[in-house]
């Protein structure tokens, strides 16, 4: 699992970022055999731009790479805004979700850039839905306010009201839930 840099909320903040402070990407200790001192072990190259609307696209995205002598493994740090083992951004997932809290069902932005198939977006709720005690319990435990909704529908549209989905998603990787 990959490490994840809170508050890196887009891919230009990212790539600036990364330009001027990489050393706040690499762990203070490796993810497997929890030993200080990884190596940095360069960057490689992630599709993860997918918005048409500005016909510039940021791709391949870096991301930075570490190695532990001690295990000989390595491991990746990603930012807030990149999900793990995701093509899209947090913010699609997030206005997916949005529209099914809001009844709607057909992307509203399929003219406007690369959108996810409507069986992706399909896995994406199921999964909501699948892990939602799971991560509702773990984000009421960090922010209490949450706990005063009921169900589903309400605990989402209250967590967006709070916080972007990346960020929901950060905290629970720190608390160490499984996120997509």
């Amino acid at each position: 699992m990959p490490n994840i840099l809170a508050q890196i909320t887009s891919i230009v903040k990212h790539i600036q970022h990364l330009n001027d402070s990489p050393q706040d990407y690499r762990p203070s200790q490796c993810p497997h055999c929890h030993k200080a001192g990884v190596w940095g072990h360069g960057c490689y190259g992630r599709t993860a731009d997918r918005d048409e609307k500005s016909g510039r696209r940021l791709n391949p995205v870096p991301i930075p790479r570490f190695f532990c002598p001690r295990c000989q493994k390595t491991c990746s740090t990603l930012p807030e805004c990149l999900p793990p083992r995701r093509w899209y951004l947090w913010s699609v997932q997030q206005a997916a979700l949005a529209l099914l809290l809001a009844g709607r069902h057909t992307p509203p932005w399929t003219r406007h850039f690369q959108y996810p198939a409507r069986a992706t977006i399909r896995r994406w709720i199921d999964w909501f839905l699948d892990m939602f005690l799971l991560h509702a319990g773990t984000l009421r435990s960090i922010f209490p306010e949450l706990g005063r909704t009921d169900g589903f529908h309400e605990f989402w549209m209250a967590c967006q009201d709070k916080m972007p989905l990346s960020e929901a998603m950060y905290w629970l990787h720190k608390s160490g839930v499984p996120i997509p």
